[in-house]
Order: structure tokens, then C-alpha cells, then sequence
């Protein structure tokens, strides 16, 4: 391996510059995140080297790699996972807390990535909400490293460094394929998954072992024209701007712009410290150093962007400040843990009395999470004394009611089913997705001793095989027909009252409302092979037509819940719960309030569907209830009533408010519905 080159550390300065960027100005650099895919051929290239030198000069040791490993990496972590442990103390509610705890103790064993792999996507919204979500990155290096070391050990002493190299290829070409194999299906997996980035760490280890052949060979290579190098450098720059300014309009993580940014960042690795833009800008001192401060920069930019947007205090002129505070921020915390941590400790010699204290520090933060995710995040920093924003498994899917509907084992994760009676058929069914969920415990208990069932799925509304998924969650397609099918079969001859519910405009939003106002950034589809070429909103009514049908059979009473109202922001801010709000001012007034007009511009199209079914159908056992009149006034829809807060996100009614919007919208002209009393004798409620 060669002397150190200050033109890699240059383009380290880039990688984070743009990454820094595209998190704090989303929209200027679309494809900034493509910076961590340059840290990984530059990471490759560095580590390789080191290990391959080693290993040629029969010097390696694999407990001193990793002893290397843990000063390089440790330090600046723990400073960092300290620092905003100590934040999210101050500022998180006890569920936040308590995911936040869940993902110190991932990022601690470097798994962050297969966590996020089975969640959120990194370009969803819900994914700004992760104050740790970056360490992703980490996580796909640190697990690469624990394989490739012990793998260049068996291969070195064996086999020729050309034989080396065409193992790499094959790694590079085998990795590759795996992320185009995965990229359409599934997306996430994908992006996170350490096999599906190897070829971009491998990339960088190609060029490292090119490197130590060419020394190898001395005399015997022809010395490279200068031009040669410059015209390198000039097009890997090339191809690393294309990829990160033309993002705009592709699907975020596309494989394309991976292969441009990484191969952008080969050609200038390989274009030799003696190329014009790698000695003459890349090597300039200020980029320099902003290049060996590029690890905790990374490490301290997301974190205290991520406890505004959680805050929701990054928004207009004064969330722009604060955005800029944040970032200056974390420049001065990156500096003081480049020259008061990292610096002092890369000096240290006792490499295993520092590896054990550093690693017994990890561990420690480890057990610190599970422990504090297991007390729910430490409540008593609370005046909670329940949570309203907590929704668990157990309070949307019972497996012995799974089980008697034969919802598919597959789907279960995203299913709904509860029961309050499993000795009677329901005579109340609730059918659609979280919508309905939501509106259970009020139903249940509005109707006491009546049997209710509450089934679906989340992100499937109320209709037979609809099919209802996104660029970025392309699996969703084969949710809905399955889970739906299940929920149609528990309409059974005893049921006397349907009652549907569904977020509805977010499946018949044209692309253009979904990218403004619903969850995720890519696109969405809404679609039925019983109406191909159909559009989202002639899918959704001609479905509903077909199904309204079905259910008003047998002169069974359906009620049709029209769509709640959504918030431009989180209701958490409209209740002062988080202990830093106790030096904070209180909300604005008027700011926990809707705009009517705004929220019925946005249901305008659902509405009008719905006017035009009901006006067909014409059916004295068909419903429309409106929870508009509940929740909103003339001008304005409240979040918070006589000091109850209303809602736990932006489109979800607390058990609260599900009880006062029900309580105050349900048909009163439906008939006598059986209750069952302890002794089973037959009584009406009405």
C-alpha cells in the first residue's frame, strides 16, 4: 500500500459534505446520500490496502485488525451514542424513548442495518423520526469486516494476488446482482443489507490490491501519461455530480445512481494522488481537514436534525435557523471529538487494555438500551399516566382470532383482528384498515355486551382484491386480496351492522397529492385486476359500488365512516409531555388547529365518490357518518377538546377521541342489535 494520500481524505470532506447537506436542505442535493456510498469504496480501498500489505509481509494479525478496529471506531461512537442519549432523555416521550433505547442497543452490536431492513425505508418519512437511523452505515461496514479480514487470511498465503483480484470481481459481480436481484421486490432489503453493499466496499478493495501488483512490479509498468490521471479524476467527479444532482425524478436508492457515484469515486481514487483535482483542490488543507473530521461529523449531523423534525421545530424561517444551529452544532462536536477523543486515543499503544475498556463501554451501552426499552423509556420523566401515543400488537391482532378467519400466516404482521365475544358470531363487524382499528374500543363499548369484530389490515381499505402499494414498498401489492378475503368471510349470517372505515384519500390521491401530503416520497399505486386501466379513483368507487351491494344483503344495516380529518403536523406538540418542554414556550394558539376548508379541499374527491355511490344505491340500510362534525367547527378541526388531546399521529384518533367522535356521529336509527348478559339471556341495545 502506498504513503497516505491527503486527495482521499479530500474526498472523504465530499462524501460528508453531501450528505450533511442533502439531510439539511432536503431537495438541494437529491442525491446526496450517495456520500455514504463513496465512504464505502473509500473505506475498501484504505482497509484493504492495510490488510493486504500485512498479510504480503507476513505481519498480519487478525486480533490486532480488530484491537485497530475498536481504537479507529469506538471512541467518536460512544462519545457520540452518550451525547445524544442524554438529549433523548430531555426531549423524548416514553415510546420514543423506549424505539430510541431499542436502536442504541443495534447500533451498539452493529445491526442497526438488519433492523431498519424490517422496518421503515430510509427515504419514508417515519425514518426521520430515528435519531439513529445513519448508523446503518456503520452497521454494513463493521459486518463486512468481520468476514473479509479472515477471508484475504485463507486466500493470500494460497493463491496469487491475480487470483485475489478475480475473487474480488466475482464478490463485486455476485453482491451486485444480489441488490438487482432484491431492488423491485424488496427495496429495503436491498439498501440495508451488508451482502447487497459488499460490492461497493469491494470496489474500493479492487483498487487497493491494483495498487500492490503495480509495486509489486516495479520497473516493469510503464509509467502512466499524466493526462491519463487527470482525465480519470475529472470524469469519476463527473459521474459522482451526475449522481447526486440528477437523482431528482429516479427512485430514491436505485441501483443506477449507486453504480455512477461508486464507480465515480474508483476512477478518482485510481487516478493517483497527482491528478489536477485530487492535488490541486481535494488536497487543499481546509478539505483535508474537514476529511479527517468526516467519521464523527457523520456520526453528530443526523442526530440533533432528527430531534427537531421529532419536535417539529423545523419548520419556516425560525426551523431553518435551528436547522443551522443544529448543523454548526454538530461541526463543533465533530472538531472536539476529532482532537480531545479520537486523537489522544489513536496514540495509545495498550491496544488490548483500550480494546477491552472500549468494548465493555459498548456493551454496556448495549444492555443500557434493552433495559430502558424494557421499562417502556422511562415514563416517570413524565406526567404520562397512560401513553395515548402507544399502539401494540396485542391492541390490533388476537393470533386465535387470526386463526379462526384464516388470515394468511404471511400477512399477519400487518393484520387487524379483535374480538370481545368469542362465544356469539359478531353481530357488529368493523372492516378497513387502521381507520377502523382505531374506532374498535369505541364501537365495543358503545354497544356493550354486543359481539364486535374488527377486522382488516393496515393500508387495505374496505373493498375485495384491491391492490394498494408504493415504489418503495412494492410487496404491499399482495396484501390486500388475501387479508381482505378473510374479513369478508367473517361476515356471516348473524352479522347485523357493517361498519367501514379506511384512511380513503390516501389511496385515490393523484401521485401528485400523495407526494405532498401523505407518508412516503415514492410513488404510490391503487389498482384491481377486476378494473384494469382503471384510475385510483374510479378503481375505489366502482369496488365500492360492487361491495356496498354485497353487504346490504340480507338487510344487514352498513355504516360508512367518512375519512377523518388529517393534520399538517404531530399532536404531540399540542400536549407539553416532554420534560424539555418545561423551558419552552407553550404552543401558539391556533396552532394545534386545522383549517376546515384545507382539510375538506383534501377529501373533496373522497367525499364526492362517496355521494355519488350513496345516490345510486339509494339503500334505507346504508349510513354515512361524518366525523367532521365532531371534530371541526365552522372555520377550524380540533386536535385537543376540553383538554383531551384527540388524536396520537397526524391521521389517528386516540381511544379518546375515537370515543367522542363515535359518540357523537353514530346512526341512531339502527335496529335492536342481541347483547349477550352473563346469563345469555337475549337482550336489544340500541
Amino acid at each position: 500500500m502506498t504513503a497516505y494520500r491527503p486527495d482521499v481524505d479530500g474526498l472523504r470532506a465530499l462524501a460528508v459534505s453531501v450528505v450533511v447537506l442533502f439531510h439539511l436542505v432536503p431537495g438541494t442535493l437529491p442525491g446526496g446520500y450517495l456520500g455514504v456510498d463513496i465512504f464505502f469504496v473509500i473505506s475498501g480501498y484504505l482497509i484493504s490496502g492495510m490488510i493486504l500489505a500485512d498479510l504480503r509481509r507476513g505481519r498480519f494479525s487478525l486480533l490486532d485488525f480488530y484491537l485497530r478496529r475498536v481504537r479507529r471506531i469506538l471512541p467518536a461512537l460512544l462519545t457520540m451514542l452518550l451525547g445524544v442519549s442524554l438529549l433523548a432523555l430531555l426531549i423524548l416521550m416514553p415510546d420514543e424513548m423506549a424505539q430510541f433505547a431499542s436502536n442504541v442497543t443495534a447500533g451498539a452490536l452493529f445491526v442497526p442495518n438488519l433492523v431498519l431492513a424490517r422496518e421503515a425505508g430510509y427515504f419514508d418519512a417515519a425514518a426521520a423520526a430515528n435519531p439513529l437511523l445513519h448508523l446503518w452505515s456503520l452497521g454494513v461496514e463493521e459486518q463486512f469486516y468481520l468476514l473479509w479480514p479472515a477471508a484475504l487470511m485463507l486466500l493470500v498465503p494460497r493463491v496469487s494476488l491475480r487470483a485475489v483480484v478475480f475473487t474480488m470481481i466475482a464478490i463485486v459481480v455476485v453482491s451486485f446482482a444480489l441488490q438487482l436481484a432484491l431492488a423491485p421486490g424488496s427495496p429495503n432489503a436491498a439498501f440495508y443489507l451488508p451482502i447487497t453493499r459488499f460490492w461497493q466496499l469491494m470496489a474500493g478493495a479492487l483498487l487497493a490490491a491494483a495498487e500492490i501488483r503495480r509495486a509489486a512490479a516495479g520497473a516493469a509498468v510503464p509509467v502512466r501519461p499524466a493526462w491519463r490521471g487527470h482525465a480519470l479524476s475529472f470524469a469519476g467527479l463527473a459521474l459522482i455530480a451526475g449522481a447526486i444532482l440528477l437523482a431528482r425524478g429516479r427512485p430514491a436508492g436505485a441501483p443506477g445512481l449507486a453504480v455512477a457515484a461508486t464507480l465515480g469515486a474508483a476512477l478518482f481514487i485510481a487516478a493517483g494522488r497527482d491528478a489536477l483535482p485530487n492535488r490541486r483542490l481535494f488536497a487543499w488543507r481546509p478539505v483535508v481537514y474537514v476529511g479527517l473530521i468526516s467519521y464523527p461529523l457523520y456520526l453528530w449531523h443526523w442526530p440533533p436534525l432528527s430531534f427537531l423534525h421529532i419536535m417539529e421545530l423545523d419548520r419556516g424561517a425560525s426551523g431553518a435557523w435551528l436547522q443551522l444551529g443544529a448543523a454548526a452544532f454538530a461541526v463543533l462536536a465533530a472538531m472536539a471529538t476529532y482532537h480531545f477523543i479520537e486523537l489522544p486515543l489513536r496514540g495509545r499503544k495498550d491496544l488490548r487494555k483500550l480494546g477491552v475498556r472500549l468494548v465493555s463501554l459498548l456493551g454496556t451501552a448495549a444492555v443500557a438500551g434493552i433495559v430502558v426499552a424494557g421499562t417502556g423509556g422511562l415514563p416517570q420523566r413524565t406526567s404520562l399516566d397512560h401513553n395515548p401515543f402507544v399502539r401494540t400488537e396485542a391492541m390490533r391482532r388476537e393470533d386465535r382470532c387470526s386463526d379462526l378467519y384464516a388470515q394468511p400466516a404471511e400477512y399477519r404482521k400487518n393484520a387487524f383482528c379483535m374480538r370481545n365475544d368469542y362465544e356469539h358470531d359478531p353481530t357488529i363487524v368493523l372492516l378497513g384498515d387502521s381507520h377502523a382499528g382505531m374506532l374498535m374500543s369505541a364501537v365495543r363499548d358503545s354497544y356493550p355486551g354486543v359481539s364486535v369484530l374488527q377486522i382488516g389490515a393496515s393500508a387495505c381499505p374496505y373493498l375485495r382484491n384491491t391492490e394498494f402499494w408504493n415504489d418503495h414498498r412494492p410487496r404491499w401489492r399482495t396484501l390486500c386480496p388475501p387479508l381482505m378475503a378473510a374479513a369478508y368471510r367473517a361476515v356471516g349470517p348473524q352479522t347485523r351492522v357493517v361498519i367501514l372505515a379506511a384512511r380513503m384519500p390516501m389511496y385515490t390521491a393523484t401521485d401528485e397529492e400523495y407526494a405532498a401530503t401523505f407518508d412516503f416520497v415514492s410513488a404510490k399505486h391503487f389498482a384491481s385486476p377486476d378494473f384494469p386501466r382503471a384510475s385510483a379513483l374510479e378503481v375505489y368507487e366502482r369496488s365500492l359500488r360492487r361491495d356496498l351491494t354485497l353487504l346490504l344483503q340480507n338487510d344487514r344495516d352498513v355504516v360508512m365512516v367518512l375519512p377523518v380529518p388529517a393534520l399538517d403536523f404531530s399532536p404531540r406538540k399540542c400536549i407539553r409531555l416532554r420534560p424539555v418542554d418545561e423551558w419552552l414556550p407553550a404552543p401558539v394558539a391556533g396552532s394545534c388547529n386545522m383549517a376546515r376548508a384545507r382539510v375538506e379541499a383534501r377529501q373533496s374527491a373522497s367525499r364526492q365518490l362517496i355521494e355519488r355511490v350513496i345516490a345510486d344505491i339509494h339503500d334505507p340500510h346504508l349510513h354515512v357518518v361524518d366525523p367532521m362534525q365532531a371534530l371541526c367547527d365552522t372555520n377550524y378541526c380540533h386536535t385537543v377538546m376540553d383538554g383531551q388531546l384527540l388524536y396520537r399521529d397526524d391521521n389517528h384518533l386516540t381511544n379518546e377521541g375515537a370515543r367522542l367522535v363515535w359518540s357523537r356521529i353514530r346512526p341512531r336509527g339502527l335496529p335492536a342489535l342481541v347483547r349477550f348478559d352473563t346469563s345469555r339471556t337475549l337482550v336489544s341495545a340500541h
